[in-house]
């Protein structure tokens, strides 16, 4: 038990030895003071720097892996409620914290040219990959989203996470994990939108959206609606450039079913709307989606300014510190 504790403490000064002087700048000695020990006990316990920072690796993984199994077993009562669980573990203060996110970056860096860190890499991406696929294919199968390819699903949710970390590697203070969660639940809404919402956490209902208005609880289906029937019938005839039969013919869907997104009583599916895209001019997303783009727009303002705001603080401090001339 002494051993294992040792170990685990010098593991935890080894992620903040890397955290404060980077990978390559990471010696023995940095991590026996982060620890309080002297380096002769770090080398009884690791018999090499490679060893302590191979099991480093290993523990971060094992931490990350069971931190997310757990959560996703935690929502077993729906595949949208695994999914949502698994965002939460993402971005959880234990595991998404700024030095954990640096060694993992020098770890995936490293992993080029060290085969056994690869390894470890690899390894827990495609277990992390398959388990999100396997989650996507059963919320494809439960809302019959045909249209919708599990892999490249899980490829893009994966790929969001990994970005996002990367902002917090580079910008810190400025990361806001509230504000993280919502842009991929923005993402899965746009590709399950009978089981997510933009603006909150997963429905894990097989509600439509039209039911999910009409229980009051889908007022954004219902903004969202209006802006695509405002938009498309600037662009339908007589006025517009376009008729009816034409961009239906063109979207690949009845002209009845055009209609019904134009008096809001159905609106397109995420491929639908992607074939819509590229058949209209490119303001038509704009228009849709301009109350969210807005939003987003001014929560990165808001950001900047609590930025500059926080620069502004630490330089007067440091000014404060400096000595006066006299």
């Amino acid at each position: 038990m002494i051993k294992e504790a040792r170990q685990k403490q010098l593991i935890e000064a080894t992620i903040s030895s890397i955290g404060r002087h980077g990978y390559a700048g990471t010696t023995l000695n940095h991590v026996a003071g982060a620890a309080g020990l002297s380096p002769g006990i770090v080398n009884f316990y690791f018999k090499s720097k490679d060893q302590l920072l191979a099991a480093t690796l290993a523990k971060l993984a094992d931490e990350y892996e069971s931190f997310w199994m757990a959560a996703i077993e935690a929502g077993r009562e729906s595949p949208a409620a695994g999914l949502e669980a698994m965002l939460v573990a993402d971005f959880h203060p234990s595991i998404c914290t700024h030095e954990k996110v640096v060694v993992w970056f020098a770890f995936w860096s490293e992993a080029q040219s060290q085969p056994l860190y690869k390894s470890v890499v690899s390894e827990l991406e495609e277990r992390y990959h398959l388990q999100t696929r396997a989650l996507f294919a059963a919320l494809i199968e439960e809302g019959g989203y045909t249209e919708i390819d599990a892999d490249s699903a899980a490829i893009g949710i994966n790929a969001m996470v990994d970005g996002m970390w990367a902002d917090f590697l580079i910008a810190p203070d400025s990361f806001d994990r509230e504000y993280c969660k919502t842009v991929c639940r923005q993402f899965l809404a746009a590709l399950f939108p009978r089981h997510f919402r933009s603006s909150g956490a997963a429905g894990g209902s097989s509600m439509s959206v039209a039911e999910l208005g009409a229980a009051g609880g889908g007022p954004e289906s219902t903004s969202h609606r209006q802006a695509l029937r405002a938009a498309l019938t600037r662009r339908l005839g007589p006025e517009g450039f376009v008729a009816a039969g034409d961009l239906a013919a063109r979207v690949g869907v009845a002209e009845g079913r055009l209609i019904q997104w134009l008096d809001g009583s159905s609106e397109p599916t995420s491929s639908e709307l992607g074939r819509l895209m590229a058949n209209l001019d490119p303001e038509f997303l704009t228009e849709i989606y301009e109350e969210e783009i807005s939003a987003m727009a001014q929560s990165f303002e808001d950001r900047l300014v609590r930025q500059r705001e926080e620069e502004g603080r630490a330089r007067a401090a440091l000014e404060r510190l400096r000595p006066k001339r006299t």
